[in-house]
């Protein structure tokens, strides 16, 4: 908005339980950003069965409700990764939203749509943000929740069931100007995002190790940025140049005593070389499909021996999967048992190329899709426990207090976890009964 003509005595950031206290008689417009505002995106679909909330959900109908209450002099805009699911003119009178800006990155269209809503314009209540370059996104002007900066966009493994563009990544400079920018708002930990951070700078999939490594260099030398850490990673990527994680490593500092250990998210998808050869050839490269739970145990060993802790997701339901394509990857989460890790299962959702196939719901789980989940819980049971106990004793916990605490830990998180267990399972009885009646 600063960069577009709006100054900042007419732009305020307020947290979401402040909003309605803090809009007055002098406000014009509420902008929200929203991730998943109706439950409908598929990452939460197994963890919310039966259509349950998702936090992201609850967060945005509680705001609404809040906004509703007494007379309202503004406009209420919703824009964000998941204003999608607010095109509906029924839902938007529902939740008393004015208008919704739909798009991947809105600077360039939300200046217009307020400016418009301030000067009284009949503004359209849907708008439709265009695709922008990197070049043309604006730096940010204040801290970032985790301190989140964007890298790169896109990603060059083609699987036919994402639809992210090819990789660009932005200019070095940007980026070490967003990490100061965290650092003046008071964020020192800094999170570098991109669909593959080893695809930093690369030549399609040819990895530019001096790129990665001046990335992670500049960033961490930025006065004031304590931590650096990652989003995601490509598991061959890092097979692919063992070195690398561990010069990465050295330049963050992972396996301290202030920073035990460093996460990121990596794709698995599925154990089944079949699968990954159908649907995503090109995720396993340099290597061969046939090579995949090679790779993927090479990858967790590679990573844990540098103080990594991999979170392997993967996908139920992908179109064709059989029952002993789900028993590979249930052969592929018992012989990860060893590492650091952890495991989110996905349900499919059709998109991309596989747009016309059928999306993946829990009333479709299978006996083996239970028998999955119930070894990936117990598996995020058994690691949980102990990583939570990693980092509370680089909190410079008392050794007394910890063996105190550390029970209390394993017991709930073991306690989270068979409940939501118990929970999609009784959601599938449910489903089959209610097809009987």
């Amino acid at each position: 908005m600063l960069s577009y003509g709006f100054d900042g005595s007419q732009v305020v950031v307020v947290p979401p339980d402040k909003v309605h206290s803090f809009a007055g008689s002098d406000t014009k417009a509420v902008s929200i950003t929203v991730r998943d505002p109706l439950s409908r995106i598929h990452h939460y679909a197994l963890l919310n069965p039966l259509g349950k909330e998702s936090y992201s959900s609850l967060s945005f109908k509680e705001l609404c409700q809040k906004l509703k209450t007494g007379k309202r002099g503004y406009k209420v805009v919703a824009e964000g990764p998941g204003a999608w699911q607010l095109t509906d003119p029924g839902e938007r009178r529902k939740f008393s939203v004015d208008h919704v800006i739909v798009g991947e990155y809105t600077t360039g269209v939300a200046p217009l749509v307020f400016k418009g809503v301030m000067e009284g314009k009949d503004v359209p209540e849907v708008v439709y943000a265009p695709n922008v370059e990197l070049g043309e996104i604006p730096p940010i002007r204040g801290g970032v929740t985790e301190g989140f900066i964007e890298v790169a966009k896109g990603c060059n493994r083609g699987c036919n069931f994402c639809s992210v563009p090819k990789t660009k990544c932005r200019p070095l400079r940007d980026i070490v100007d967003e990490a100061e920018v965290n650092v003046r708002y008071g964020q020192q930990n800094v999170t570098l995002r991109s669909d593959d951070v080893f695809n930093y700078g690369a030549n399609g999939l040819r990895i530019n190790r001096e790129a990665v490594l001046k990335l992670y260099h500049s960033v961490k030398e930025v006065r004031g940025v304590k931590r650096v850490g990652q989003c995601y990673l490509n598991l061959a990527s890092a097979v692919s140049n063992p070195s690398l994680v561990e010069e990465v490593t050295e330049v963050i500092g992972a396996g301290s005593r202030g920073y035990p250990y460093t996460a990121v998210l990596t794709g698995i998808e599925s154990g089944s070389p079949r699968l990954i050869e159908a649907h995503m050839p090109r995720k396993a490269w340099p290597f061969k499909p046939s090579e995949w739970h090679e790779v993927v145990e090479k990858g967790f060993s590679l990573l844990n021996d540098s103080h990594w802790v991999p979170t392997g997701m993967l996908i139920l339901g992908l179109p064709g999967e059989r029952e002993e394509d789900v028993q590979e990857t249930i052969s592929l989460v018992e012989r990860l048992r060893p590492y650091e890790s952890a495991f989110a299962p996905f349900i499919f959702k059709a998109r991309s190329a596989l747009s016309q196939e059928e999306d993946f719901n829990v009333r479709d789980l299978k006996r083996h899709h239970l028998e999955l989940i119930k070894i990936v819980f117990d598996h995020n049971t058994y690691w949980g426990e102990r990583l939570i106990t990693d980092y509370m004793k680089s909190k410079y916990m008392p050794r007394w207090l910890l063996s105190m605490v550390s029970p209390i830990i394993g017991w709930g998180v073991g306690r989270a976890y068979r409940k939501l267990l118990d929970e999609i399972v009784a959601s599938k009885n449910r489903i089959k009964l209610g097809r009987k009646i």
